[in-house]
């Protein structure tokens, strides 16, 4: 092999690392001679007998490689070795590779609309390179071209690949490539060739391929046919019009006007070129073709199957195509053989726009007798249910049932849609199966009767009959019991259904049973249901029925607690009018005062007045010492904020954790209610019972801005939490704060360089939670601890550290929230002890934290470790694991490879369980998803450990891992 090539120590150094794959390609040793172009250790190594068709990272071979660099001499020597031609490009990461060619042949049975040849996407006019081949055909090079497509015409092709040649053959004729042609020629190959299996003309793969017709002008000026038919009845036309490359129309119009019948039917479907287009999702040419006359009424047949243009674009829900459609005259209102319209297929693949334009052009929403609608409502197509109420659809009994049948969660809006358009003058058409679940509840489709509809213990049904009684189609209402009643006042009043309420207050007897009624999980009466929805009127109603305000529930709220949380002053109001004990409180203290102030719908300063004139405390604290104000602060409301200190609220409250309300707004990032605090006297350094500050909460949420806040304030920097932690050390140590507020608390803290372990800020800094931002955290304290203390000083402390620090990390690291710290030990490995001994092991618990913990993408730091101290590479592993069985453990394939590429034996056996197993075993048992990866890597490996014990010249890079 040619010396100069691997002369310096970099190329070598990069031949013994693509041994194992060990690169970020994840290239073979061929590979890599590939990209050197180096043809003799090509063909030293195929002659060895190693893999040709080795798949690295990228998905490619390295014929792949060799085609895409325009390499003609190395692709001739692994192509007369053997290498596959067609090998299928996989996908980054991929496990199988190899050549799809039966995935993509086509029977001579398969349909018009699945061409094989359909796989051209409507936007892009670029093909993917996928295999040797085609990466060859892309480029600019004659003589490449030649070589494989000669190659390829001398091997055994099946289907795909004939089809494949033929387009290449088709592109050259389009560009009038000559050389390629004649490469063609000289292998037999003409203009009047044909597919050998499905008999197609080559004019057709020009009509696929031309993005304009002067190139099909020429080939029928010299011998094409334009109406030929290949063995399944395509034409070119077809083909043009489904998968042509031309965009504009122009190759289907030329080929009409030179006599290319639009009304050809393929053998099998019976389809024409305009159902091509239309399964092209071709608009262009769809309009071509209506155009020149193409029936856009016409249907596919076979069998008993007949569907029609429209059927097939409202499958596809493509707008576009049915609105072309209907404008020339295609009937939306026709059923195929299944008894289904086009509006059918587009609610069957939730296609609401195309819905919508079926409707808009006259299709009738009853044509079906109802069975689009059904399906819509059985498939809860709830905007296109929508749509067909617009347009008149008849509701009928059976359709409320299936609506009952098809609610499969709390949403009512099916139900309420069906029930309000119900057309109760229609006879109804019964679904045997939906009459079947009505005998099974005891329902009866005559009639709504409510009683009977009660029994089934599903509360669907219990929220149909609040929704048939709201709009006036319950029956027998009078037989309800007082349970059943109870529980439809309840719901009817969940979903403000008031004239459902009225209609069952109306039938009398409102006895206690009915008004203590409560429901889960909360123990709320309907009074309660009503007060949190903030419905006045139907809380007027009960109240006057003699439901008592006073009444609690299961956490002691009262009717006017949910009235306050709901926001509505007008409620609170009226109920403070019937209901004087405005300083109740629940079981955990609260008053209505609190639940004003939490109300996540409306917080107005009103509601609040109100509740104050009434007599509510509002210094008055809950259990866990929370008052109005800590309340406030911690939802952020700065305007109610200013109120309540208008009003008299303390900044100095503290809860049961003697947090004030500046604790609590620091924690939340609430600037604006910080400031209004602090201008009302608050505490910036006030301590909770475990020592934090107001700095340490912000720092601890990552409030970035509360903490430049309460800095720019005066808050002081270096007082120490219950722990010993500054505002800093939290920072650091939860991991939530930008990396600009770390270094404005590094300016503003005093940090003591010299303190203990457990609290030295770069040991605190290495234990951070999992961030993006924590190895820069981490670099940051480093260099301030540089530029304070001096780097020789600097290293000394950190060096000290290290020994508790790494065992530390490896411990830390099985957290959730701390995980792999591959991010950080990269930071440490300038700081390793001077003693060997200790150095080795501290680089032995990284190497195993970064394999247990890591990902796969961190070989690199696994070869840096390695290059630190080469002797872990046979480091014993407790239980007689060495490092390749367990990075197979974990499925560490780079981190693997960078093992094997420092000579660790990949056929190495361990003791699992009391169990000899080889390496193979481990991925097998452990990470199958990696096993073809790693037997492509061990077969290579095998092969250059024969050729270095055979004859060690061969290969003289590899000496180091394969010493004679």
């Amino acid at each position: 092999m040619p010396n100069s090539l691997w002369s310096k120590q970099e190329d070598v150094d990069a031949f013994w690392r693509a041994s194992s794959c060990d690169n970020p390609s994840g290239d073979s040793v061929l590979h890599l001679a590939v990209r050197k172009n180096d043809t003799e250790l090509a063909s030293n190594l195929i002659d060895a007998g190693y893999p040709v068709d080795l798949f690295n990272d990228d998905g490619k071979t390295p014929l792949h490689l060799a085609a895409e660099l325009g390499l003609i001499d190395i692709s001739k020597l692994m192509l007369f070795q053997g290498a596959d031609i067609f090998a299928q490009e996989i996908p980054s990461n991929g496990e199988d590779g190899g050549t799809k060619g039966d995935d993509a042949s086509t029977d001579s049975n398969d349909s018009a609309l699945n061409t094989r040849e359909n796989r051209h996407s409507d936007s892009t006019h670029l093909r993917k390179v996928s295999t040797p081949f085609e990466a060859a055909m892309e480029q600019n090079t004659t003589g490449l071209s030649i070589l494989f497509v000669k190659h390829a015409l001398s091997t055994r092709l099946d289907p795909s690949h004939e089809y494949t040649l033929l387009q290449v053959m088709a592109r050259a004729f389009i560009s009038e490539k000559q050389d390629l042609l004649e490469a063609f020629h000289q292998s037999g190959w003409g203009i009047e060739r044909k597919h050998l299996r499905y008999r197609r003309p080559f004019l057709h793969y020009v009509c696929e391929e031309a993005e304009q017709p002067d190139s099909i002008k020429r080939l029928k000026e010299l011998v094409a046919d334009v109406t030929k038919l290949d063995i399944v009845g395509f034409s070119a036309l077809h083909i043009a019009a489904q998968i042509g490359r031309c965009r504009d129309g122009s190759v289907v119009k030329y080929l009409i006007d030179a006599g290319a019948r639009i009304d050809t039917k393929d053998k099998y479907w019976g389809a024409s070129p305009l159902i091509a287009a239309v399964q092209g999702k071709r608009l262009v040419n769809a309009r071509v073709l209506l155009e020149a006359g193409s029936d856009p009424n016409a249907a596919i047949k076979r069998g008993d199957i007949r569907r029609t243009f429209l059927h097939l674009a409202a499958q596809d829900g493509i707008p576009e195509m049915v609105k072309l459609l209907l404008e020339w005259g295609a009937n939306p209102n026709v059923i195929d053989e299944l008894n289904g319209t086009p509006a059918q297929w587009a609610i069957r693949n939730n296609h609401i726009e195309a819905v919508k334009i079926l409707l808009e052009g006259n299709l009738d929403p009853n044509f079906d007798k109802g069975h689009s609608m059904q399906m819509a409502i059985r498939m809860r197509r709830l905007e296109i249910v929508d749509l067909f109420m617009k347009r008149g659809v008849t509701v009928k009994r059976d359709m409320i049932q299936l609506a009952r049948i098809s609610n499969k969660d709390s949403s009512m809006r099916l139900l309420e849609m069906c029930v309000k358009n119900l057309s109760i003058g229609d006879e109804d058409t019964i679904n045997k199966d939906i009459a079947d679940q009505d005998i099974k509840f005891g329902l009866r489709l005559s009639g709504f009767d409510i009683p009977n509809m009660m029994r089934p213990d599903t509360c669907d049904d219990y929220r149909l009959c609040a929704l048939l009684i709201e709009h006036g189609y319950g029956e027998n209402l009078e037989a309800l019991q007082d349970i059943p009643r109870s529980l439809l006042i309840c719901i009817c009043a969940e979903h403000n259904l008031n004239k459902a309420v009225s209609r069952l207050l109306e039938l009398g007897n409102i006895n206690k049973k009915i008004r203590s009624y409560s429901v889960r999980p909360f123990g709320w009466t309907a009074l309660h249901v009503a007060a949190y929805k903030g419905n006045v009127t139907l809380v007027k109603d009960l109240n006057s029925n003699g439901w008592d305000p006073a009444d609690e529930d299961n956490l002691g709220r009262t009717a006017l607690d949910l009235a306050a949380y709901h926001g509505s002053v007008e409620l609170v109001k009226s109920l403070l009018a019937t209901y004087s004990n405005v300083e109740h409180r629940d079981r955990d203290g609260q008053t209505p005062l609190h639940y004003a102030v939490s109300s996540d719908s409306h917080r107005e300063i009103r509601l609040l007045e109100c509740l104050v004139e009434a007599g509510c405390d509002m210094l008055k604290a809950t259990v866990s010492g929370e008052t109005a104000l800590h309340r406030a602060a911690q939802f952020n409301l700065s305007e109610v904020i200013a109120w309540l200190l208008e009003k008299g609220g303390k900044t100095s409250a503290k809860d049961s954790q003697l947090r004030t309300p500046l604790h609590i707004a620091a924690s939340v990032n609430a600037v604006l209610v910080i400031e209004k605090l602090l201008s009302h006297g608050a505490q910036l350094n006030t301590v909770t019972i475990d020592g934090r500050t107001p700095l340490h909460c912000a720092s601890q949420t990552g409030a970035d801005d509360s903490v430049i806040t309460l800095l720019v304030a005066g808050a002081d920097a270096n007082k120490t939490d219950g722990r010993g932690h500054t505002a800093l050390a939290t920072a650091i140590y939860w991991g939530k704060c930008k990396p600009s507020t770390i270094n404005t608390l590094l300016e503003r803290t005093q940090v003591d360089w010299k303190a203990p372990r457990a609290s030295h800020l770069v040991f605190i800094a290495t234990l951070a939670a999992k961030s993006s931002s924590r190895a820069s955290v981490l670099e940051s304290v480093i260099q301030t601890l540089h530029a304070k203390v001096g780097e020789k000083k600097a290293s000394r402390i950190i060096r000290r550290l290290m020994p508790e620090m790494v065992p530390e990390i490896l411990v830390s690291a099985d957290d959730l929230d701390r995980g792999s710290p591959a991010d950080i030990i990269p930071s440490l490995l300038d700081f390793l002890p001077e003693n060997k001994e200790t150095g080795h092991l501290l680089l032995f618990h990284m190497l195993l934290v970064i394999i247990k913990h890591g990902g796969d993408d961190d070989g690199h730091l696994t070869r840096r470790l390695l290059l630190l101290d080469d002797s872990n590479v046979a480091q014993e592993i407790p239980k007689n694991w060495g490092f390749q069985g367990l990075c197979c453990r974990y499925g560490r394939l780079k981190q693997l490879r960078v093992f094997l590429g420092r000579g660790l034996n990949p056929w190495g056996r361990f003791m699992v369980d009391g169990v000899m197993c080889t390496t193979e075993d481990i991925v097998k048992q452990f990470s199958p998803d990696m096993l073809k990866s790693f037997q492509r890597l061990t077969d290579g490996l095998d092969v250059l450990r024969s050729v270095c014990i055979k004859d060690p010249s061969i290969l003289p890079m590899l000496g180091r891992i394969y010493p004679p």
